[in-house]
């Protein structure tokens, strides 16, 4: 009998616009999901419940490029990876690196052929990058419920002012990981990241970005700048989830360093992934004389620069991160086989056992909290590398300049040139 109304099992559709179908699709494929995975993540995001042939109809539709059948020319992916790898100064991006970052670019090149250019390209970056040529890191089993059981907070400072040494400038980072997923939930460069203020507001801007959600329990290192952290994180959890008692499901808890190992590897992964490139870059600046760390005003148009297109950077990595395939470990507790964020918002996808443990708190609780940290004024200060009115005054030089766009290539020479002008102004 023949289907009048043109319905099916799956019921009526909703589907959003197509701009904003194309962009979910377009992730889907960063991620390269598989047919299965995206129909979840239709389903999570858009409440659309359809079978692989309408996925497949729907992509076709939209004209959605694949890893494998995409427009480009051979001359253009060769291009496109050699100007990948321009940012790649420490020639550590292998094959997968160089294509999730492609791909959050929306290029898309196959496994085999990434292989084939960075072999014909830049060959002597293969025996560097071998295994067993650098000292890996001793790992033990990690044991988690799902996303939000666990999250590892920690500072990096490989860029902070003592591992610089150009006089006292430094951009130290923070961030965050969901254990059980790998997902980064946070990454920024913020003056200082052993300032307990400062990582106070830190951890509320995480809360307020995740709609208002905390996981069951925060890892930190011991270093003082955590304690008020560990503390706010005890009351949230508290209110929202008394059932989970505090001596059996610790809201909190400090390891040593060495121990908080989930967020310590990732900082070697960040470090041979963005890391060495930036501090490539930095050092260039400081050995070729272009910048003095005795003028106050090369320090201010340093902070007024450098943390701006740091930034810029742990964006594009976080989102490469959370894209990347994370390789299949059989056993494995956590996420394996998927990407971070695929396991993070559909964690059975990873194990069929897992579910989403984050508790959702007071929103008032969060906004008392930052009040008696000095409110948005004292998140201001915490996070600012420089004043506002020297702000407005490098803004307005830059813009005299014609606003060129400031990338890790140019960067010291937008250094000398805003430098330049600020005092010819100020004659």
């Amino acid at each position: 009998m023949p289907n009048v109304e043109g319905t099916n099992q799956y019921g009526p559709k909703n589907y959003p616009e197509d701009g904003i179908l194309t962009a979910s699709f377009k992730q889907y494929t960063r991620e390269r999901l598989t047919a299965p995975q995206q129909l979840e993540r239709l389903k999570e995001e858009f409440n659309i419940v359809i079978g692989e042939t309408t996925l497949y109809k729907l992509r076709r539709r939209l004209n959605i490029p694949t890893m494998r059948n995409n427009a480009l020319a051979p001359e253009e992916k060769v291009q496109a990876v050699l100007n990948m790898k321009e940012h790649d100064v420490a020639g550590l991006w292998g094959v997968e690196q160089t294509r999730g970052r492609l791909a959050n670019e929306d290029t898309y090149l196959s496994r085999d052929e990434c292989r084939q250019i960075l072999h014909d390209h830049f060959d002597p970056e293969f025996e560097k990058r071998f295994p067993g040529a650098q000292k890996e890191i001793t790992r033990a089993p990690l044991r988690t419920f799902g996303p939000w059981h666990k999250l590892n907070h920690d500072g990096h400072e490989k860029l902070g002012s003592q591992a610089l040494e150009m006089g006292g400038v430094g951009l130290p980072i923070y961030g965050s990981k969901d254990q059980f997923s790998n997902y980064i939930l946070g990454l920024v460069t913020m003056p200082n990241v052993r300032l307990e203020q400062a990582i106070t507001h830190y951890k509320l801007d995480l809360i307020e970005v995740h709609d208002y959600r905390i996981g069951l329990q925060d890892i930190t290192d011991k270093g003082s700048e955590t304690g008020e952290m560990c503390r706010i994180q005890e009351s949230l959890r508290l209110q929202a989830a008394p059932e989970y008692l505090l001596d059996k499901w610790p809201p909190a808890i400090q390891l040593p360093s060495t121990r908080n190992t989930p967020i310590e590897g990732f900082w070697r992964w960040k470090r041979n992934g963005e890391g060495h490139t930036l501090r490539h870059v930095l050092l260039a600046g400081r050995d070729s004389g272009c910048f003095n760390p005795n003028d106050e005003l090369q320090i201010e148009v340093f902070y007024w620069l450098w943390p701006p297109l740091v930034q810029e950077r742990l964006d594009l990595y976080r989102d490469y991160w959370n894209s990347h395939r994370i390789r299949k470990q059989k056993g494995k507790n956590g996420a394996s086989g998927v990407t971070p964020r695929q396991a993070f918002h559909i964690p059975t996808s990873a194990r069929p056992d897992a579910h989403d443990c984050s508790v959702r708190v007071d929103p008032g609780m969060v906004t008392r909290f930052r009040e008696a940290l000095g409110g948005e004024e004292g998140r201001e200060r915490a996070f600012h590398f420089i004043s506002c009115e020297f702000q407005a005054e490098a803004d307005h030089a830059w813009i005299n300049l014609g606003s060129p766009e400031i990338t890790l290539a140019t960067a010291w020479d937008m250094f000398a040139a805003v430098l330049a002008l600020i005092h010819r102004l100020r004659m």
